[in-house]
């Protein structure tokens, strides 16, 4: 019997929690029941994974269709620019014969019209906010007809948190939504943290990793104003100096140079002197090179777009002690046991967590060492496989 062909839309070629999520499920080891076909909105480190990993790609040049409140102007035109996309998407299920389409972010909407247009079943897996005060992403008809359409658009939602089935709460959707927490595969993460570093990792002082998913200017400074003050006393204390190091994973590479001229003073300041490349880390680092968490002793984590789930379940497997704003991926964490949460937008608390970390004998070990049994025990691979598997055979037949 001939193997369905299922259309998996990825929301960015850069980063993207469910898309290293599904390239896990699909390298897990057994011969997969369909043929997977992922499509990407624009090139990035995330199209070369699945690449290398053997895997059929296909990049649709597309834009968001959902963005922060300073870019929502951009969205009517997102629309019309994607109505080209709109159709590559159309006539490629057709000539593939696709199934069933998966979208893999809330962000990129192609996949979900596409199947409804050519009359297919489409699944939606969303980790994405846009409720709540901090939110950092919205849609320009407002967070209830978003819900709506993704509901209607699809015969199924998988929702990664508490925080976005709260958005599908409504009595109309509760029978499409399904609760789905992130998974990672821990044994194939394990066998790769043991390999050897990236080529940019230098030893030496214990270095602080910050995770930013936006590009906020007041934001970040609010964050690196605090991060550099637990610093200075962390080193005054302890005698060495501990550096800080800034990620920005799924962010394009012009509005990271933009801020970094903005930033700069603050920067050298925060580093004392070091060279401004010293400061900012290349994410693309800890895709091809996994080991490269083991140059961290701490993570802080500022989700923005992404809620950066799958980053906080490789520090966890990296036993590394975290720092998370409350929101999405803050439940993956049990506060003060396998890391630290900090209220949203109350940067001034990670001077606390940072100092606690550092002052205290043992507490990293210990956290480090309760974040991987955690990970391990309750986001297993293989049992999201089991829920994801079954969804999509009752679909595939439903269909």
């Amino acid at each position: 019997m001939e193997k369905p062909t299922i259309l998996l839309s990825a929301g960015s070629g850069k980063f993207g929690s469910g898309e290293l999520l599904f390239l896990d499920y699909l390298l897990s080891s057994g011969e997969k029941w369909f043929n997977p076909l992922i499509i990407f909105p624009s090139d990035g480190p995330l199209v070369t994974a699945y690449e290398k990993a053997g895997l059929e790609t296909i990049i649709i040049p597309g834009l968001d269709y959902l963005t922060d409140s300073h870019e929502i102007w951009r969205q009517p035109l997102a629309w019309v620019y994607n109505l080209s996309s709109f159709m590559r998407v159309r006539r490629l299920i057709r000539k593939r014969n696709v199934r069933l389409v998966v979208s893999l972010s809330f962000i990129n909407w192609t996949g979900a019209l596409s199947a409804r247009q050519e009359g297919i079943p489409h699944i939606w897996m969303i980790r994405e906010v846009l409720s709540g005060e901090k939110t950092h992403l919205k849609f320009f008809w407002g967070k209830w007809l978003a819900t709506r359409l993704a509901n209607d658009l699809s015969v199924r939602v998988l929702l990664e948190s508490s925080e976005v089935v709260k958005m599908f709460s409504h009595k109309r959707m509760r029978d499409k939504a399904m609760f789905l927490p992130p998974a990672i595969n821990a044994e194939k993460f394990l066998r790769l943290l043991a390999g050897p570093p990236a080529p940019t990792y230098t030893s030496g002082e214990p270095v602080v990793g910050i995770f930013i998913n936006d590009y906020d200017e007041k934001r970040i400074r609010l964050v690196l104003e605090a991060v550099g003050q637990a610093l200075k006393k962390i080193s005054a204390d302890k005698g060495f100096m501990a550096r800080a190091a800034i990620y920005f994973p799924g962010i394009e590479r012009n509005k990271i140079d933009l801020l970094w001229s903005k930033l700069q003073l603050l920067v050298t300041d925060l580093n004392s002197g070091s060279e401004l490349s010293s400061f900012l880390g290349d994410f693309s680092d800890f895709l091809s090179f996994p080991s490269s968490w083991k140059k961290l002793s701490v993570a802080i984590f500022i989700p923005g777009f992404d809620p950066l789930n799958r980053l906080l379940l490789e520090a966890g497997l990296s036993a590394i002690p975290t720092l998370v704003e409350a929101g999405a991926a803050s439940e993956l964490v049990i506060p003060g046991k396998t890391g630290f949460v900090f209220s949203a937008g109350n940067y001034q608390e990670i001077i606390a967590g940072l100092i606690n970390v550092f002052s205290q004998e043992g507490l990293a070990s210990s956290i480090g060492l309760e974040a991987r049994k955690h990970i391990i025990q309750n986001y297993s691979l293989e049992d999201w496989r089991k829920h994801w598997e079954k969804i999509v055979e009752e679909s595939l037949i439903g269909n």
